[in-house]
């Protein structure tokens, strides 16, 4: 049996699914979570042994790979290290790129790399089932509560579609 598809995360989503309640949740989705173990060991709240418990996998970039992420670094100096080791993982596995930082979205796209946010994997959790659609607004609404940078008028639209469903 194939492997499910590896999904590269950045520590806001983590921290988003954290501050909404669903971290076991997202592990029950068809792909692999993956983050650089620089990312893994920056993480205290989510806990990232605790990540790792849930089944969070942890990858070491290579020699080259940390001269890219020092290349990148020179080039866009407005996206921190951590970020750049995250779009660098997600470009030697072939995978998107889970983040919601808008400065290291931008440097994906510009890379070519694809770049989903924590809206992208609340609504493949209520699409795929993992979490039923007022499980999700409770969750979005909590992200919210607690600081969570996301665009309004999506967040908006989604709690009025699942607070119907």
């Amino acid at each position: 049996m194939d492997s499910p598809p590896p999904c590269v995360v950045d520590a806001n989503i983590l921290i988003d699914l954290h501050a909404g309640g669903l971290l076991r949740e997202v592990f029950l989705l068809p792909f692999r979570l993956v983050a650089p173990d620089v990312i893994i060991a920056e993480l205290y709240d989510p806990d990232g042994d605790m990540l790792l418990a849930y089944g969070l996998e942890s990858e070491t970039l290579s020699g080259a790979q940390v001269l890219e992420v020092a290349s990148l670094l020179a080039r866009y100096r407005y996206v921190s290290a951590n970020d750049l080791f995250a779009l660098v993982l997600a470009r030697a596995l072939k995978a998107p790129l889970l983040t919601g930082d808008r400065h290291l979205r931008q440097v994906a796209e510009q890379e070519g790399i694809l770049v989903h946010g924590t809206l992208w994997v609340l609504d493949e959790m209520v699409r795929l089932r993992v979490i039923a659609p007022p499980q999700a607004a409770r969750a979005l609404e909590q992200m919210l509560v607690q600081g969570s940078r996301l665009p309004q008028a999506e967040c908006q639209a989604r709690l009025r579609r699942w607070k119907t469903q």
